[in-house]
């Protein structure tokens, strides 16, 4: 049986490649990549590369096309570390320019509830 997959904050689609290497069950459905702040989008370029032009391959503001979302099974994503890592001085947490991303994870997550969790699905 095929496990959907949506991969958040996909960067050059590493939780993708393990996934769909690791078994042929793993089917990335939907994946975003965006950089705020940046004309140019090098890793969603990438991605693209990698995985070829989809529909389902979105290059937006994960608050403004969460809706877009299909029905999935397991939610991965490369969450970005700078606002909890303990290597940069003045890291904020769920307060910071991106740790506040926790929250449209959370979101979906509600929304959505995909039923593979704690390394079990069904």
């Amino acid at each position: 049986m095929p496990i959907s997959v949506v991969e958040l904050f996909a960067g050059v689609g590493g939780f993708r490649l393990g996934l769909e290497k690791s078994s042929k069950r793993y089917q990335t459905i939907w994946a975003n990549q965006w950089e705020p702040a940046r004309r140019s989008q090098h890793a969603f370029d990438c991605y693209v590369s990698h995985f070829g032009i989809s529909s389902h391959h979105i290059n937006e503001d994960i608050a403004l096309v969460k809706d877009q979302i299909p029905e999935h099974d397991l939610l991965v994503g490369g969450f970005p570390c700078q606002d909890y890592s303990v290597a940069r001085t003045g890291a904020k947490g769920l307060e910071g320019k991106k740790g506040v991303l926790w929250w449209e994870i959370n979101d979906i997550l509600t929304q959505k509830k995909p039923n593979c969790h704690l390394g079990k699905c069904g």
